[in-house]
Parts: structure tokens; sequence; C-alpha cells
């Protein structure tokens, strides 16, 4: 096997790093790596498919969601919680949200977690997660619902969606009006070239020692202007069908 081929199998085997030192997003194939996941430091586990059965109960704090599509609520919940152990008790905590491909169901969530913990728009939020993690192919069904939850959350849209315009075109993961583009793919490649995230307006509690703040020079900082860096090993998953 070419040196290449070997190092982007290496690397696909790790979930991909969103928040450093918090949020990663995978696939099962990531979830099922126990020894992998210790070495990154995963204490918890968002399992976004109900049919999915927990595997390492004794390792990991597990949810498991209760319906399919998985409401953003419960997930949410869980989320809040991690995050609230780690900025209240002082964990070190990190959390790992997956689905069985890591390609459209799991990276939705993660999309939707940033628009609420963030405070950023669905775009921005989309293309930090797909920089991150490239294997990301949402289905308009998911589009759909990111798209709604921008409107929940943030009062408006920023992708020109509307409910009524889907209603009026059919509605459906089919259509492409709620897009605003021609194509679900030209609406995937679209968002990639949109501006970068804005400073967050959230400010998580001023608790030093624990917070994201600790990076190296030119790292993330929760709260403040966004990075590529990371000290997590990247993320090369390749496309899945």
């Amino acid at each position: 096997m070419p040196q290449t081929d070997a190092a982007s199998q290496q690397a696909s085997a790790y979930p991909s790093n969103i928040l450093p030192q918090f949020l990663y997003l995978g696939s099962y194939d990531n979830a099922s790596r126990s020894e992998l996941l210790k070495t990154v430091g995963i204490t918890h586990i968002l399992n976004t498919v109900p049919s999915c059965q927990p595997l390492y109960k004794n390792s990991f704090t597990y949810h498991t969601v209760s319906t399919s599509p998985p409401s953003f609520e419960e997930c949410f919940e869980f989320l809040d919680s991690v995050f609230a152990e780690r900025e209240k008790d002082g964990k070190d905590v990190r959390v790992l949200v997956h689905c069985m491909k890591g390609v459209s169901r799991s990276p939705a969530i993660v999309i939707g977690y940033l628009m609420k913990h963030r405070r950023w728009r669905l775009c921005d939020s989309y293309k930090w997660v797909k920089e991150h993690r490239t294997a990301t192919q949402l289905t308009p069904a998911e589009v759909e619902r990111l798209q709604n939850l921008e409107i929940q959350l943030l009062g408006s849209t920023s992708t020109g969606y509307t409910p009524s315009s889907a209603a009026s075109s059919g509605g459906g993961s089919n259509s492409a009006a709620p897009f605003g583009l021609s194509t679900h793919a030209d609406f995937q490649w679209a968002w990639r070239d949109a501006p970068a995230p804005p400073p967050a307006t959230f400010v998580p509690s001023p608790i030093q020692s624990i917070g994201f703040a600790q990076q190296q020079p030119g790292g993330f900082v929760f709260g403040g202007g966004r990075a590529h860096d990371s000290t997590e090993p990247a993320n090369s998953v390749a496309m899945e069908s």
C-alpha cells in the first residue's frame, strides 16, 4: 500500500474534530474504535441512530436518540449537559456525535448545535463542518430541517428559504426549491464559498482553567474568531455513497 494511502486510512480512523478538545463528528466505524477514541479523549458518545446499540457502555457515557430522524432538542439537551460538565464541574469531557456513515444525519446535528451554541448562521455552520469533515453531504431532508431550525433559533434565514416556498413547490426531500439553487450539489458548494463565520456572540462561563481558550497561538478560541489549526489528528474521510 502506498504511503499516502496508508496515511489516509489511518487518519480516517479518527473522528473529525469540530471544536478542539470538545466536539467530534464521525461514523459508526469511528465509534467502534474504542482505543482510538480514548486516544483523543472521548468521554461521551451521542448515537443518532436508534437501532444502533452502544458498543462500550463501560468505557463511555452514551445517549442514543429515541426517534428517526433525531430530534434536535433531544440531541442539544445531551450536548448541553456534556458542556455543562466541562464548564461547571471542571471535567475534561469530549463528545463524539455519530451516525452510520457520518455523512448527513450526524453532521446535521452538529451543524444545528453550532447554530444554537455559537449563534452562527446556517451557511457559516455548514461551511465550518464541511471544511473539518469533507465527507459531509447533507440530504435534502436534513437541509430543510436545518433551514427551519435556523428560523426557529435566529428568527430569520440566511439561505432564502421559507416554509411557504417549500410547501408551494410540493415539499419533500426531492424538491430543489428549498435550496434556492438549481441543484443540491450547487447548494453544497455555494455554501463552501460562503464568508467566514463572524465572531461568536456567545460567551461561555469564565472558567479559564478548562476553557477552549487554552490553545496554541492561532488555534480555535471559543468565543473568538475562527482558525483551522488543531492539536487533534486531521480527518480525511473519503466521500461516501
